[in-house]
């Protein structure tokens, strides 16, 4: 009888438990949303992608492809593809030193293609297109 009711007392603690964390996890996954729907209401749209896109949330992921449709990527599949590519091509620039003008002008090239709208590679590939050209010494 003892062991009945210590089961069953620890089985309602677990339940309990268990419901707790999904409210966490309700609440958690909530505030997440408002805060993506905050930022694309406020054409952040780079900010809501950046935000939403390590989640495997169904709602979540939608947002993602709705902040990233606004930035004009052509496709979901291609925006993935684009990530891969710009996180492989940061990579290899911060290795480059900044004596080589050209490949470090190249690489910011194309990140510029991939993300026009980022301030940081638009001024990198500036700064060495101009350094190539021999107007920053």
């Amino acid at each position: 009888m003892k062991r009945l009711t210590v089961i069953s007392i620890v089985g309602f603690l677990l339940v309990f438990a268990i419901s707790c964390l999904e409210k966490n996890k309700d609440q958690t996954k909530s505030n997440t949303v408002k805060k993506i729907q905050t930022l694309i209401n406020d054409s952040n749209y780079e900010g809501a992608r950046l935000e939403a896109i390590d989640t495997l949330d169904p709602e979540v992921r939608l947002l993602y492809f709705e902040a990233d449709s606004y930035l004009g990527h052509a496709s979901h599949d291609d925006v993935r593809c684009n990530e891969r590519i710009e996180e492989i091509l940061y990579d290899i620039v911060k290795k480059v030193p900044t004596k080589e003008t050209n490949l470090n002008r190249d690489i910011y090239a194309e990140l510029l293609t991939l993300y026009p709208e980022n301030q940081l590679y638009k001024k990198k590939f500036i700064y060495y297109d101009r350094k190539a050209r021999g107007i920053i010494k």
